[in-house]
């Protein structure tokens, strides 16, 4: 027979999102439980770039890396065309981190504060009774059965998404992700035969021959190791990117590892967020709610912001004793009209680059059509507008240089994500009005496809 543990709220995963909304709700009151199936050592496991901007932290509160939970500290970004005879310098501060002992810290700020920590424990489904979510069934260390009650149970477990994916059918907050709104990610963190020379300048490559749909990554840490990495866009028959990984990277002149420190793959959900955060008794937040940048896949920072303002609709949704997704819906208000305002302009952004050729890209570079500060600009507000006021004044010359397609799409593109962020920005106030705001997204993005002929 299960064993029961009564709770006010059950955060299932303890990544960078259920990690930071455990810290956040440390001193709330609340009774809170956390619970991962990985041990103290196992924490944040997630194979990535481990890069994260500073302003994250800044933005929310959470402390920022420290001591030797930063591998690397970051000065900005150096963004190559295919050829890589053009750089992109975008400067911003960030890291590269130690993402386990990030983790720990916090998990382990949160546990001295009272938090609940349950490692080694695998949740296996939602509980639900009566139409409601009442909690999640667990297998412990031991191999014991557990059920964790919660008035509010939160889905934090990453692109597995245990909980969500396992709602009733008919919950909106059931939603599946799409193979082509994902990439394929593999990683290795590696010794180097050399030293590095501006390792605070951590280096994404834009090659569709290497990483079709996404771009490939060399991340130092410090003079003598780097996080070097691709993804690749889901559903569309691309190489694995593991395969790719050994057949092209390897043959580089910066890649010479001798000693492999940490190694593996994930998927990245790289789209718009998931339409509703909550629902009654439910919120999610991190990959299994897609709160990641759709353009470069980055996702801590994203969860992180979404921790942050989840942990505020939550002690609201206790202070009213309402736990619907009414009682909750502040958190897709506090999300969708900021970040999540950015990702769907970004989620368009993304669906043209896909759609690019080596060429095309190669020339919109070279050509200034995109800047260092462009790109930027792009990135912060997910907005295409730099530049597009001068195109008219260098169409011409597009077209006497052989390229007169690229500047309608790049017109069109900037229309659409403006059209896309605009609608974020009206997200509804009522959850009663969430399939009609759903039905208007969907149509838009289906518009768009068609206007630039995505058959995907």
């Amino acid at each position: 027979m299960a064993r029961t543990l009564d709770y006010d709220v059950v955060i299932v995963g303890l990544g960078p999102a259920g990690a930071s909304l455990a810290w956040f709700l440390r001193k709330s009151g609340l009774r809170v439980a956390g619970v991962d199936l990985v041990d103290w050592d196992g924490l944040w496991g997630k194979p990535c770039g481990d890069a994260i901007g500073a302003h994250h932290f800044d933005e929310t509160g959470l402390p920022h890396p420290r001591g030797e939970e930063v591998r690397q500290a970051v000065e900005g970004i150096d963004i190559y065309s295919p050829s890589e005879k053009v750089r992109l310098r975008v400067r911003g501060k960030g890291y590269v981190i130690d993402r386990n002992k990030l983790g720990r810290r916090l998990v382990r700020e949160a546990l001295d504060a009272g938090v609940d920590i349950h490692l080694n424990s695998r949740v296996t489904a939602p509980i639900i009774e009566d139409g409601r979510l009442a909690g999640v069934r667990a297998v412990g260390p031991g191999g014991d059965a557990i059920e964790y009650r919660a008035r509010v149970v939160v889905d934090a477990s990453g692109s597995s998404g245990v909980v969500r994916r396992r709602l009733p059918e008919d919950w909106p907050a059931r939603e599946e992700l799409k193979k082509v709104d994902a990439n394929i990610a593999y990683r290795e963190v590696v010794e180097l035969d050399y030293e590095i020379e501006e390792p605070e300048y951590i280096r994404i490559y834009v090659n569709q021959e290497i990483a079709p749909g996404g771009y490939w990554w060399f991340f130092p840490e410090g003079r003598t190791a780097a996080n070097i990495g691709l993804g690749v866009q889901g559903g569309r028959g691309y190489p694995n990117p593991s395969l790719i990984y050994r057949e092209k990277l390897l043959k580089r002149p910066e890649v010479r590892p001798v000693k492999v420190l940490r190694a593996g793959g994930s998927i990245v959900p790289t789209r718009r967020p998931a339409n509703t955060l909550v629902w009654d008794n439910f919120v999610g937040i991190g990959d299994n709610s897609f709160t990641v940048n759709p353009v470069h896949g980055g996702g801590m920072g994203y969860a992180i912001f979404a921790a942050h303002k989840a942990s505020k609709a939550i002690l609201e949704a206790f202070e009213k004793g309402d736990f619907t997704a009414r009682g909750l819906w502040g958190l897709n208000l506090a999300y969708m009209r900021t970040i999540g305002a950015k990702q769907a302009g970004l989620d368009i952004f993304r669906i043209f680059l896909q759609e690019l050729s080596n060429d095309d890209i190669e020339y919109g570079l070279r050509h200034g059509i995109m800047r260092a500060e462009d790109a930027y600009e792009t990135s912060v507000t997910g907005e295409l507008k730099a530049n597009l006021g001068v195109l008219d004044k260098v169409a011409r010359l597009i077209k006497a240089l052989g390229r007169p397609s690229l500047l309608p799409r790049l017109v069109k593109v900037a229309e659409y994500m403006s059209r896309a962020r605009r609608l974020y920005l009206e997200y509804p106030e009522d959850p009663e009005d969430l399939p009609r705001w759903v039905a208007r997204v969907e149509e838009l993005y289906a518009e768009f496809k068609r206007a630039i002929g995505v058959k995907w």
